[in-house]
């Protein structure tokens, strides 16, 4: 799994399929670029706290995408997570939940 990095492809993800959680909102985007592999981006705004909340939520969101993205991540395909309040102190059964039926609400080739 690559990790997303630069502006521009976040940017390029305005226009994803979108599927929300309880702990995140989830865009997809089919990049050929990427070849087989699936690429990871978060964000998480200043909102939901000070940087040991956030760093808090990338760390629990990482972990999660690690374990689910393998098995269920569309080869070629871009996400973002966009954290939300409940990615910090969900149940991590329930955040793992949450991005398994994220990955399936989406379509299987996103646009």
């Amino acid at each position: 799994m690559g990790v997303i990095k630069k502006r521009q492809d976040f940017l390029a993800m305005r226009d994803a399929d979108k599927a929300q959680s309880a702990s995140f909102l989830m865009l997809a985007r089919k990049n050929p670029e990427n070849g087989l592999a699936a690429r990871l981006g978060l964000t998480v705004t200043k909102k939901l706290g000070g940087a040991v909340i956030r760093n808090r939520i990338r760390r629990r969101l990482r972990a999660a995408a690690r374990e689910i993205f393998p098995a269920h991540a569309a080869p070629g395909t871009d996400y973002v997570l966009i954290a939300r309040k409940a990615a910090y102190d969900r149940n991590f059964e329930a955040l793992l939940d949450d991005m398994k039926r994220a990955l399936l609400r989406l379509p299987r080739n996103p646009t």
